[in-house]
């Protein structure tokens, strides 16, 4: 019996980066590591970091335009719906690329129960609980550039990791 195999001499090796370091930052320390993680989720086209960045009672809320009249109004959608549209979104595009311009604001609370116990306006160690303003460029394709502020509420969980409890979208 004869077995033959071969070695992609281009195939990048299994496991960490050079230096130990991943392009993900695992810990999810601060409500920017998530931001990081979900920049780069949508670069590499990678759903299941993405759904890391989500917290399990997510929600996503956007403006729909009504074309006719020229009002609109507001609607949302949960984590699962999330998961499958964002997904949808990273399949159907060759290139994309998330750009975080701004933050436009900032503020950390410390949450107990339904009330706010403490606030901070920068970032402490005993918060659980953040809002991000950020302003963005994403890119679809060659084609589509989408200039926007997004609203974000961030909660830290039990395990210390911060995941993006609600997401509005501001697209211009």
């Amino acid at each position: 019996m004869l077995n033959i195999s071969c070695k992609n001499i281009f195939a990048p090796k299994l496991g960490e980066l050079q230096g130990g370091n991943s392009i993900y930052r695992l810990n999810q320390e601060h409500p920017a590591d998530v931001l990081h993680n979900f920049r780069y989720a949508y670069i590499y086209k990678d759903s299941l970091m993405y759904a890391t960045c989500l917290d399990s009672e997510f929600v996503f809320i956007y403006y729909q335009a009504d074309d006719e009249s020229g009002g609109g109004y507001y609607d949302s959608w949960l984590l699962d719906t999330e998961l499958k549209t964002t997904g949808r979104l990273l399949r159907t595009f060759n290139y994309i690329d998330l750009i975080w311009l701004t933050t436009l604001d900032s503020s950390f609370y410390l949450l107990q129960g339904d009330s706010i116990a403490e606030s901070s306006e920068e970032y402490f160690e005993t918060c659980n609980y953040a809002e991000f303003i950020n302003s963005y460029q994403l890119s679809l394709g060659d084609y589509i550039t989408l200039i926007g502020n997004a609203e974000f509420d961030f909660r830290k969980n039990d395990d210390g990791k911060w995941h993006i409890i609600r997401w509005e979208d501001k697209y211009k």
